[in-house]
C-alpha cells in the first residue's frame, strides 16, 4: 500500500475543536494511534476497557496539552452533523470495547463513515486505508496538530502504517498495564 501523507497541517494550540467533526489520532506517532471521533465537542470512542459516547472533548484536549501527547485532528467535511451524530450514537453502541484480533477502535468510526459516504468504506481495516478513501470522496478538511513537534516535516505527516500483528501486540501491551 502506498503511504498516505496528511498535508498543510496547522497548529491546533489555539483552535476551538468544539465545532465540526474530527477524526482524532491520539498518540499519533505511536503504532497504532488510538482513534476517536469528535462531533461538535463530544467524543465517541472504544477502548479495551469500554466505550465513550458523548464525553466532553475539552477534557481530552486539556489532557493532550497537559501530558504533551502527540495528536492530530482531521476535519471530516460531512454535510449534516446531526445525521453523523445520530449515526455515531447508533454505531458506537454496536461495540462494547476493543477486542484483540476482532474489533479495533477504527471499526465504529469506519461504520459511521460508511453510512454517510459509501458502503465500501467498511473495507478499510486501518486508518491509513480509511483516510485515503475519504480523501477520494473530498470528505477531508483541515488537519490540526498538538504536540507533534519534529514528526511534522514541512507541514506534512506521513501516516504510519502497521500490520494486524503490530496492532495485536499494542493491544496486549495496553491491556497489561
Amino acid at each position: 500500500m502506498k503511504n498516505f501523507f496528511l498535508q498543510s497541517i496547522l497548529p491546533g494550540s489555539e483552535k476551538d475543536f468544539s465545532e465540526g467533526i474530527y477524526i482524532i489520532l491520539f498518540n499519533a506517532t505511536s503504532l497504532p494511534p488510538h482513534l476517536l471521533l469528535s462531533i461538535h465537542g463530544e467524543i465517541y470512542s472504544i477502548t479495551d476497557s469500554g466505550r465513550q459516547i458523548g464525553s466532553p472533548l475539552e477534557k481530552l484536549v486539556g489532557f493532550i496539552k497537559r501530558k504533551n501527547i502527540p495528536a492530530l485532528f482531521i476535519e471530516w467535511k460531512a454535510s449534516n452533523c446531526d445525521v453523523v451524530k445520530k449515526s455515531a450514537k447508533e454505531h458506537f453502541l454496536n461495540y462494547d470495547r476493543v477486542i484483540e484480533g476482532k474489533v479495533s477502535c477504527l471499526f465504529p468510526i469506519r461504520d459511521v463513515v460508511a453510512i454517510i459516504l459509501k458502503e465500501e468504506m467498511k473495507q478499510a481495516n486501518f486508518i491509513f486505508e480509511l483516510l485515503p478513501m475519504m480523501e477520494k470522496e473530498n470528505a477531508l478538511g483541515e488537519v490540526f496538530e498538538l504536540n507533534m513537534g519534529s514528526a511534522i516535516t514541512n507541514g506534512n505527516f506521513e501516516l504510519l502504517t502497521y500490520t494486524n500483528e503490530q496492532l495485536s501486540t499494542a493491544l496486549q501491551s495496553a491491556s497489561s498495564k
